[in-house]
């Protein structure tokens, strides 16, 4: 594989934000630089008895599973004062989801390897943290691969980490070249979270990927104080309303959820008392005490209060996630302030598009450059019919020579009578206007004469962007599949390194 590299905002197809944080916020103590992440170890404040639940939780959930001694170890580890955790973390997809999830996970394995390299005094530690608890069913069913989407249609309510996944049987035998290690995992599990922690074990052991799940009473537990300020004291909905940095997300007044099996609802407030959305369940404010104190594994957080949770059941100094995820922990900071928790150092992911052979051998054989794939597909026919580069190929000389006649006819207006002079020039936006619908004619014209070359300029497009998708954001794993994918990727990616990565 080589490795090229360019500004993320040369693709085209990152938000104005997300390109102001990474060129833009270097000098915040947020901002991924080895200086931060080394001042952020300085200030986690995890008790030894929250690092052994820590380390019991995830150990428990592991169980008997076979897994490496690098895992076991790090899962150990976490009891530790000098150990760390280096975060990312994602829905509960089915057979990975899409492509961007490997990434993130190899990013975060990533990260911890260099630390671990600039700081053998300390352990960093390498955490998926399974978004189990999440209901919404609809944005895990289905993933993309070779130019087909595949949907797990069946019907479903409450935390999907709880789903049996013994149907997704008959739809892993649909896929062609389908990975053995997920029909493997969903076929010997009783749960989704579990099939999920299995095939990222297959996939990640050597390279001691703990692979958490956070629903945890014992840890839930741990983070009462949260929960409680949250819910009866409306803290994270008064900072929002308070602050002039809204936050990119919306902030509700209450930002648990309440779970039961086969529920997950919105906790809302009535009159002095709270109701759970779309049920018949009440609590007064005293029975709402009551039960997160007795049982607070029925609350689950939200986008804003899991940030909140994840940093304060772990001694986390850096949360490695995408785009979105970069530009909304940053305005969840306000909260992090409030509650007096620790912020860690945000980390984008490694974006990436993977060029395969045929598209590489497309892009030599007409002279392309890896940064005109971000520029549209008509782009790319263009320069490789030779339209952009050759003057016999394009009006660019003649439209450029009415345009010069035109602004000296302006001229000698403008002396005589200035009333005229914009006259002219409006005339001359129309010659052009005129003359590039001709040379549109002109373009398509040449297009037509070589559908050989434009069928192969549209596969290394689609293969780029399949059904205008960002890869990385359609295409699944297997699309790509090889037994040293992994490795290699692990060789390439580098998330400090703050640029996107083609990989040929």
């Amino acid at each position: 594989m080589e490795t090229h590299c360019i500004d993320f905002s040369k693709t085209n197809m990152f938000s104005k934000k997300f390109n102001e944080f990474v060129e833009g916020h270097t000098r915040e103590d947020y901002f991924p630089s080895y200086k931060n992440l080394k001042m952020v170890t300085g200030k986690v404040n995890l008790s030894r008895d929250h690092r052994e639940t820590l380390s019991d939780v995830i150990s428990d959930q592991y169980g008997e599973m076979e897994t490496s001694e690098k895992v076991r170890e790090n899962i150990e580890s976490l009891k530790a004062e000098n150990s760390f955790t280096v975060t990312t973390g994602h829905q509960l997809n089915i057979f990975s989801g899409p492509l961007y999830i490997i990434y993130k996970i190899i990013s975060t394995i990533k990260l911890a390897e260099n630390l671990n390299a600039k700081h053998p005094e300390k352990k960093f530690i390498p955490v998926y943290w399974m978004a189990s608890e999440d209901h919404d069913f609809d944005e895990i069913k289905t993933f993309f691969s070779r130019g087909k989407s595949y949907e797990w249609d069946i019907d479903t309510s409450g935390a999907v980490g709880d789903i049996d996944p013994g149907s997704i049987k008959k739809l892993a035998g649909m896929i062609p070249d389908s990975v053995g290690v997920f029909e493997e995992a969903y076929s010997s599990s009783r749960t989704l979270s579990e099939a999920v922690r299995k095939y990222m074990n297959t996939l990640f052991k050597s390279y001691g990927l703990v692979v958490f799940d956070p629903s945890s009473s014992r840890l839930k537990s741990i983070s009462s104080e949260l929960m409680s300020a949250d819910i009866l004291e409306n803290t994270t909905s008064h900072v929002e309303r308070s602050s002039p940095d809204k936050s990119d997300v919306y902030v509700r007044k209450i930002n648990f959820f309440y779970m039961q099996e086969g529920l997950r609802s919105r906790i809302e407030s009535v009159g002095d008392g709270f109701s759970v959305s779309g049920t018949d369940i009440k609590f007064s404010r005293e029975e709402m005490v009551e039960e997160i104190e007795k049982h607070p594994e029925r609350f689950s957080p939200n986008v804003v209060m899991r940030c909140l949770y994840q940093q304060t059941v772990m001694p986390n100094v850096a949360y490695v996630g995408g785009p979105a995820e970069v530009i909304y922990w940053l305005g969840f900071r306000k909260f992090f302030s409030e509650y007096g928790k620790l912020f860690p150092v945000i980390v984008p992911r490694d974006s990436v598009l993977i060029i395969s052979v045929k598209s590489s051998k497309t892009l030599d054989r007409y002279g392309l450059d890896l940064e005109d794939i971000f520029m549209g597909r008509s782009h790319l026919e263009k320069k490789a019919i030779g339209i952009l580069s050759d003057e016999d190929k394009n009006f660019s000389t003649e439209i450029s020579r009415v345009r010069d006649q035109f602004e000296s006819m302006a001229k000698k207006f403008k002396s005589v009578d200035k009333t005229m002079s914009p006259h002219v020039l409006a005339n001359a936006k129309k010659t052009e206007k005129m003359l590039s619908q001709v040379e549109k004619r002109f373009i398509k014209s040449q297009k037509d004469q070589d559908k050989a070359l434009l069928s192969k300029v549209g596969a290394l497009y689609y293969d780029s962007f399949p059904e205008g998708t960002p890869q990385e954001r359609k295409e699944n794993i297997m699309t790509f599949y090889t037994s040293t994918l992994l490795e290699e990727l692990h060789e390439s990616l580098d998330p400090m390194e703050l640029k996107f990565k083609i990989i040929r």
